[in-house]
C-alpha cells in the first residue's frame, strides 16, 4: 500500500484489469479500494512462517510486487501459466528463497524494475508517458505534501509502518 503499490493498482484498473490488492494495513483498504481494487487480501504469505512451497495453487495472472523476500517467492510460486511478476522493492528482505519451478513448469517471467542505471531518454519517455497516457487518474488520492520541517515525523511513520501511499516535500 506505498506509493509503488497504490500507482499500480491505480494504473492496472485504469487499464481494466481486475486488482486484488494486499495489505496488513487496515487503513489503506478504503484508499485501495478507492483507487480501483476489485478486492483486498492480507499481507502474502498468508502464513509467514510456514515452510515456502515451490509450486502453489496457481491464482494470479502477473502481479506487481513491492516487498520482496517471502512475499515475493510466494507470489512466483502462486502465479498462472505465462504470468509475470515485477519486483520493485526489498523491504521483506532482498533474499529470494524459491526454486525454479514457476519458471520453468509455468513459464513465468520475473521483471526487475531498475530506476538508477536506466538511460536518461528512456526515463524520459517513460516520464512523458506518465504525464499523457499513462497519467494515474487518482494520484492525488495517495499523495501527501508536507514542508522540510515535516520530514522527520513522517521519517518516524515510515519506520512505524503508519504511511500509506506517497509523500512529496515541498521546498521553499
Amino acid at each position: 500500500s506505498g506509493g509503488v503499490g497504490s500507482v499500480s493498482v491505480d494504473l492496472l484498473s485504469q487499464a481494466g484489469f481486475e486488482v486484488v490488492a494486499s495489505t496488513g494495513k487496515e487503513s489503506a483498504h478504503g484508499l485501495l479500494t478507492t483507487l480501483g481494487a476489485a478486492s483486498i487480501i492480507g499481507r502474502l504469505p498468508e502464513d509467514p512462517d510456514a515452510a515456502p512451497r515451490p509450486l502453489g495453487k496457481a491464482q494470479w495472472a502477473a502481479a506487481v510486487d513491492c516487498v520482496g523476500g517471502k512475499t515475493l517467492a510466494h507470489v512466483l510460486s502462486t502465479t498462472r501459466y505465462g504470468g509475470a511478476v515485477a519486483a520493485s522493492g526489498l523491504t521483506g528482505g532482498a533474499g529470494l528463497s524459491t526454486t525454479v519451478l514457476p519458471f520453468i513448469l509455468r513459464g513465468v517471467a520475473l521483471l526487475g524494475i531498475d530506476s538508477v542505471q536506466l538511460p536518461i531518454e528512456a526515463r524520459r519517455t517513460l516520464w512523458n508517458d506518465l504525464a499523457g497516457s499513462l497519467r494515474p487518474s487518482r494520484l492525488v488520492e495517495v499523495t501527501t505534501e508536507v514542508t522540510l520541517d515535516e520530514v522527520a515525523g513522517v521519517l518516524d511513520s515510515l519506520r512505524d509502518g503508519a504511511t500509506v501511499g506517497r509523500t512529496l516535500v515541498r521546498v521553499g
